[in-house]
């Protein structure tokens, strides 16, 4: 099969998505689209109660209109459009969302935030829900992957899920609606023409707020296309189009080639650590370390971490001041994993964690150092003791990866202990039911009843 060509990009995606049938998903992609959304729901019951999200909820709940849609774990409702930004803004305040295991992206937020909230204002079953999200999170990895992953030039500067979210949740909101290629391709643009993000905003609330807000763009992008609102048709493609204005030159393979045969979403990964990915095989490092010598803080003299080019552009971050900073900080994690052995959320509290003296005066014997021979998912970390023994960790895969998946009973764990404080033990217990059984629900919508 030749590879696709930029003309009429868009409108062959909105007709190939507008026209797949609902059963069209092979059962792996099947399978892997299920753990994504139950991830996801994990995640979002998890931050649904943080004071970012809280601030967020009580700034614009005056101006939300009508209680359509539940906000998961806050014991309220209120419109589409405000849900879906509350509900994706509680899935990545923790930075515990999933990642596409080239493009960095973190797709499933925006996508099934959109799709929840749509299916409470328009009844849809959970087989339908669920091959919207699919179709959504798979054009949304494509898309990020086209414009951020080599042979595409690209910039890191970019948020990819701000970006890109957006275009994968309005994909995914046209399914439910059953839009026809001509109103899908209106919505893609619509969308488009939204995006927005940039890395700069890393350690801020504005962090979560990108992929909320591409969320939001989405649903209210395939809101507006099926009320009539236009957009040009070759959003994508067309001069000074979107591939155009993010991407110096775009992999349109990667976007549109093998559409229905080949799928990024079996790439999709997830965290068992609540932290930039690219920081997690420095943790394992860490953690085996600890394990294998059981070291004593006091007695590590040093800690030197070699790590992948995208750990160090994004995570070499010493002394992080709060939170939001210790996400992307790998000489926090560092800190953490060797005094209290652990890597939870917990672990990221401003003043219990990040501003813990044992913490902050242990990331001064971290050094790190980029080693562009290691992968993304590889790390190396050695530790020099009192003693004078130099003992060495290498992490070729780490935990989560593509390469070391975690099981459904590893998801279910991380569920739990993200639910469980939110909406108790049996809810968790019931809800984690209804998510693995969503392609027999007959009302996708209870989901988010049982969320509440």
């Amino acid at each position: 099969m030749s590879p696709p060509t930029a003309t009429g990009i868009t409108t062959r995606i909105a007709a190939f998505v507008a026209e797949q049938p609902v059963n069209a998903l092979p059962e792996p992609v099947r399978k892997e689209a299920l753990r994504s959304f139950f991830n996801i729901i994990g995640c979002t019951l998890g931050g649904a109660r943080h004071d970012g999200v809280t601030a967020a909820d009580r700034a614009l709940r005056s101006v939300a209109g009508t209680g359509h849609a539940t906000l998961l774990g806050r014991a309220r409702r209120a419109d589409v459009l405000h849900a879906a930004l509350i509900n994706c803004l509680a899935s990545s305040i923790y930075s515990f969302d999933d990642t596409h295991e080239q493009a960095v992206v973190h797709p499933s937020g925006p996508v099934a935030t959109a799709v929840l909230a749509l299916a409470e204002l328009r009844p849809a079953t959970g087989a339908d829900l669920l091959a919207a999200f699919a179709w959504g999170v798979e054009l949304e990895c494509r898309l990020c992957k086209a414009l951020t992953v080599p042979p595409a030039k690209g910039s890191l500067a970019w948020s990819g899920t701000g970006i890109t979210g957006g275009f994968g949740a309005a994909i995914a909101a046209s399914r439910l609606l059953r839009l026809d290629a001509a109103t899908t391709r209106a919505a893609i643009g619509i969308a488009l023409s939204q995006a927005g993000g940039f890395r700069a905003m890393h350690g801020s609330l504005c962090t979560p707020l990108m992929p909320a807000q591409a969320a939001q763009t989405g649903l209210r992008a395939a809101l507006l296309a099926e009320a009539g609102f236009t957009s040009a048709p070759a959003a994508l493609e067309g001069r000074y189009g979107f591939l155009s204005v993010f991407c110096e030159t775009p992999d349109l393979d990667a976007l549109a080639g093998d559409l229905g045969e080949r799928f990024e979403i079996l790439r999709n990964t997830y965290k068992p650590y609540p932290c930039g990915i690219v920081i997690h095989p420095v943790i394992d490092a860490c953690l085996d370390l600890r394990r294998r010598y059981d070291p004593k803080p006091d007695d590590i003299v040093s800690v030197a971490v070699r790590a992948s080019p995208g750990a160090m552009a994004l995570c070499n971050n010493r002394n992080p001041m709060d939170e939001l900073q210790a996400h992307v900080s790998l000489h926090h994690w560092v800190a953490v994993a060797f005094i209290r052995g652990t890597a939870r959320v917990q672990d990221m509290d401003t003043l219990t964690a990040v501003r813990d003296p044992a913490l902050t005066g242990f990331q001064d014997r971290v050094e790190a150092m980029q080693d562009d021979a290691l992968a993304a998912d590889a790390a190396v970390v050695t530790i020099t003791l009192r003693d004078g023994r130099v003992l060495t960790s290498r992490i070729d895969h780490g935990i989560g990866s593509a390469s070391r998946p975690m099981t459904n009973a590893e998801l279910e764990t991380k569920f739990a202990t993200m639910a469980e404080p939110v909406i108790g033990e049996a809810r968790t217990a019931t809800l984690m039911r209804a998510c693995w059984d969503l392609p027999a629900l007959a009302d996708a919508a209870e989901l988010a009843r049982l969320a509440a």
